[in-house]
């Protein structure tokens, strides 16, 4: 084969240059594609993340607070960490089940739980339950309510006043429901303030199980976060701290009773020892969920919660806060 003319050797090495530009520019760009959130891989929230799916764990029934709040955020967070969320209820021992596999998991971010306060710190001083809540690494608390008393939507009872009256005259004749111990909590509360002496019925399902019993008739009323009515089949008489969303229903302060403080808060764990660098990419896809647009119109159209927005070392003070509210009020039951 005769040698190629030096012009054609010319024209040969420049078409090999620019493909050599085309392959990388290429290439560049199906880098940055699958870096974006809209590429169809993994946004800069991702980090450290080396997981196929993540494990979200809900320690009570499907239907609750815990439940809800999961589900609010969930699409969003699967937009901020292009991945997976798949969901795993572990109700039983009123959260204890779901917070100690979490405990067992390993610490690279692709295990994370649901956490409720004043719950999971009501439950850690109750004995060995195989964790300790100061353990786990706090990745953010999204959202609060104040506790209420719920009564059916069928009851006769349209005011805290109406209620107490009822409860006062059958001393522990009238029953109340909440979850778990720390539920019990919560009613000793308002026993202490109100001087009602309501027989508490404890529900380790969550909130979920309680509506169901009390819309029924089977439970007089229930004491828990603004969770309990969803699907508006209970209302409130009475708030633990005030609230926009519901501006006639008194707090227990206003109706002449003080001393109900605690409040119901809902967030995300993971488990101990978890590195920073994976706490920090969670609370950043975390922030970037609650500024979803449609997660914010479920909050705005939610049951008045209000929204909380932390970094990691406001989430770990936050818990701190509420650990020592929760042991006051509980302290001031002895």
């Amino acid at each position: 084969m005769p040698a190629l003319r030096p012009r054609f050797r010319k024209a040969a090495s420049m078409r090999t240059r620019k493909l050599i530009v085309l392959l990388v520019t290429v290439s560049a760009l199906v880098l940055a594609a699958c870096s974006s959130p809209g590429g169809g891989g993994t946004s800069n929230a991702q980090g450290g993340l080396d997981c196929p799916t993540i494990r979200v764990i809900v320690p009570y029934s499907p239907g609750g607070g815990s439940d809800q709040q999961v589900r609010r955020l969930q699409p969003a967070l699967e937009d901020a960490l292009g991945k997976r969320l798949n969901v795993t209820y572990m109700e039983g021992g009123d959260g204890a089940v779901g917070w100690n596999a979490l405990a067992d998991a390993e610490p690279d971010g692709c295990t994370i739980s649901n956490v409720v306060a004043p719950n999971i710190v009501n439950l850690s001083m109750g004995g060995d339950v195989g964790f300790k809540a100061a353990d786990f690494e706090y990745i953010a608390w999204t959202e609060f309510s104040p506790n209420i008393i719920a009564v059916s939507k069928n009851a006769p009872y349209d005011s805290i006043e109406a209620f107490i009256d009822e409860a006062k005259s059958a001393p522990g004749g009238m029953t109340i429901a909440g979850v778990g111990d720390n539920g019990r909590l919560l009613m000793s509360e308002i026993n202490k303030a109100t001087g009602m002496e309501l027989s508490y019925v404890p529900v380790s399902g969550g909130v979920g199980d309680i509506i169901f019993k009390v819309f029924g008739g089977h439970i007089d009323s229930a004491v828990s976060g603004f969770s309990l009515l969803d699907g508006d089949q209970l209302k409130p008489l009475v708030l633990s701290a005030p609230s926009d969303a519901f501006p006639d229903v008194p707090t227990f302060g206003e109706a002449g009773y003080p001393g109900v403080k605690l409040v119901t808060t809902w967030g995300f764990i993971l488990p101990p020892e978890t590195p920073d660098e994976i706490v920090q990419t969670w609370n950043e896809a975390v922030q970037q969920a609650l500024e979803d647009p449609e997660v914010k119109k479920k909050y705005e159209e939610g049951a008045g919660f209000t929204v909380l927005h932390q970094n990691v070392d406001e989430a770990r003070k936050y818990f701190e806060e509420q650990r020592k509210a929760t042991r006051d009020a509980a302290a001031a039951m002895k």
